[in-house]
């Protein structure tokens, strides 16, 4: 038995203008008709069981995300005040279902915004996971990399642990987050590391333990909230202790530096689409290495994304290697190499009062 916690924060911005602070990447449909957010929670309950499943995503889209999956009750989602990253995500969520649940039972952490593909072999490699979280180690899954990717974090297996159904575990050596191409050339050649799904298993205890041991204001901040959860008090405990949480990823927090780190080898298809030059990979393109979405008419154009959601026509002309999408929030006119630089874009315009509300 283990308990699955998806989590869904996250800001939407460098899918902008098709996701939003308010309208995360997890809600959209990226291929199909489902979201991924939907997609992620059926795959969870398949694997967990309706009630062993929970959400954490941020106060202002727990409407959105009841509204979103069907049947979905309020108590199985986990409010944060505010987005702190997935240190004190975590944290919070194991305090919460450790106090509800009274148990040490494994605890599953998956991100609500990735593509997976080959349910079955997911499933394997989860419950493989989940057997060696029970013995104590502090497992992610790693996945083969396919290219010299800069923005993923690498993760060097180290040696053989044991083989669980016939899949093989090993101890995490150490991470290496979002290198240079030249050092990312090097970790593909070498066919020692793995990209960082950012998918975790583990007991309450353990990663609580190596909370404390490595990163003391967090454990001493959500030890506080455990206190206080179930009381009159809690509420006003989580609002004022919460958003002082250190921000920061439990890679950097725990994982970097825990020796209980271990790693599974997934073989199922991933990817975490974390731009828009990703969607290159996910859809076919025409004739002339284009992906065309709406009322769109092109001339001598190749190799772009071209997506139109509002209802009059999209015209481009004599232009390659750009990304060109058009909606309701904005009209956004990318050049395919820079498609990394969306998250400091959009940083920029919620400076400016006057143009944020075009990415809330």
């Amino acid at each position: 038995m283990a308990y699955g916690i998806i989590m869904a924060g996250g800001f939407g911005k460098r899918l902008w203008p098709e996701s939003n602070i308010n309208h995360p990447k997890q809600f959209l449909a990226i291929k199909g008709g489902e979201s991924l957010l939907l997609l992620t929670y059926k795959r969870c309950v398949n694997l967990f069981g309706k009630e062993n499943v929970y959400i954490v995503t941020r106060r202002e889209l727990v409407e959105k995300t009841l509204s979103h999956i069907p049947g979905l009750s309020s108590e199985k989602i986990i409010k944060e005040p505010e987005g702190r990253d997935t240190a004190p995500c975590i944290g919070f969520a194991t305090v919460y279902i450790k106090k509800q649940k009274r148990e040490d039972t494994p605890l599953v952490f998956l991100p609500s915004d990735h593509l997976i593909e080959n349910d079955q072999k997911f499933n394997k490699t989860i419950k493989v996971a989940i057997k060696l979280a029970e013995k104590g180690h502090l497992v992610t899954v790693g996945i083969k990399p396919t290219r010299a990717e800069t923005g993923y974090g690498y993760i060097k297996v180290g040696e053989k642990i044991e083989e669980l159904d016939g899949i093989s575990c090993y101890k995490l050596e150490r991470f290496t987050e979002k290198p240079s191409h030249k050092k990312a050339k090097s970790f593909l050649e070498s066919g020692n590391f793995l990209w960082n799904a950012g998918m975790f298993a583990w007991r309450p205890g353990v990663i609580l333990e190596e909370i404390k041991t490595h990163l003391p204001p967090l454990y001493e901040g959500i030890k506080k909230i455990e206190d206080a959860l179930g009381t009159p008090g809690e509420e006003e405990v989580i609002e004022k202790v919460y958003p002082q949480l250190p921000k920061i990823s439990i890679d950097y927090a725990v994982m970097e530096k825990t020796k209980k780190a271990a790693v599974i080898p997934a073989e199922f298809v991933w990817d975490d689409i974390g731009e828009w030059q990703a969607l290159f990979r996910i859809f076919p393109k025409d004739e002339k290495g284009n992906i065309v979405r709406g009322i769109v008419k092109e001339i001598e154009t190749g190799n772009c994304i071209l997506i139109n959601k509002e209802k009059k026509i999209l015209g481009v002309i004599g232009v390659s290697n750009l990304i060109v999408v058009n909606s309701e929030k904005g009209t956004l006119i990318l050049n395919r190499e820079s498609s990394g630089r969306m998250k400091e874009f959009v940083d920029e315009i919620l400076k400016d009062e006057k143009l944020k509300k075009y990415v809330e």
